[in-house]
């Protein structure tokens, strides 16, 4: 059920003409596999800029032979936490995203290339947060979350066409290779769903507020269409990490 939660072309004719540039940013992640170790697939990101702000991110999932099998497009420029996207997996169908408008989101997915398209429209409660849209959350709620505090949204799930209570809260203060970092945990705010649905593990760059990793249930599936339960580490550039 909340399996979907974490890890377009809804592009309307204007859009690509105004920011169809280079990436100002390039990065990846490379997902092992959090029992045994083995790698298992990486996401490609590209962030594209407009006049200093960061409108929108391509990512690429390529397998462990470096093979493309997915794709997501995401929108940052109207609602950085709640952000209009599309992911599709090209190995079974897989689809999920959503199409923000003002405070309405319409949410829509399918699992199988066979499977119709569901949707729903509606406007959540808020605050609240969807997908790659929880990293701006982290980055607008540093301080907060620096001092400890527990902070609670809402969760937006297009593959369940609904959204779920969250909350996520500083673990301690530590280094990752060598860097001052932020150890956070994200975890289901529901007493009976926190019995089967384990906390996600993060790790914030203090410099940056960039993700550096993640640890938890993956938005990729595995052969069977179960989430792939990763170790998530991610390598950018100098230019990133020392701006």
């Amino acid at each position: 059920m909340i399996r979907k939660i974490l890890i377009f072309a809804i592009v309307f004719p204007s859009f690509l003409p105004l920011w169809a540039e280079k990436p100002k940013y390039q990065y990846f992640g490379k997902a092992y596999d959090l029992k045994t170790g083995k790698y298992i697939y990486s996401d490609n990101h590209k962030e594209y800029y407009n006049n200093g702000k960061h409108i929108y991110s391509d990512i690429q999932y390529k397998d462990a032979e470096g093979k493309v099998f997915g794709t997501k497009h995401i929108e940052f420029d109207k609602n950085s936490e709640v952000p209009t996207f599309k992911m599709e997996d090209f190995r079974d169908g897989y689809t999920e995203g959503a199409d923000v408008k003002g405070k309405s989101v319409r949410l829509f997915s399918k699992r199988k290339n066979e499977d119709p398209l569901s949707e729903r429209t509606y406007t959540p409660k808020s605050p609240a947060v969807m997908d790659g849209g929880f990293d701006y959350f982290v980055r607008n709620n540093w301080e907060v979350l620096s001092k400890g505090e527990r902070m609670s949204f809402h969760f937006l799930a297009p593959i369940q066409l609904d959204d779920y209570k969250f909350a996520v809260e500083k673990i301690r203060d530590g280094e990752w290779k060598g860097r001052p970092a932020l150890y956070l945990r994200l975890e289901v705010d529901n007493f009976l769903l926190k019995q089967v649905v384990k906390p996600f593990l993060l790790v914030y760059d203090v410099q940056t507020r960039r993700i550096l990793q993640f640890e938890g249930l993956s938005n990729i599936n595995d052969e069977n269409g179960k989430s792939l339960k990763v170790k998530i580490i991610y390598d950018y550039p100098k230019e990133v990490l020392e701006p």
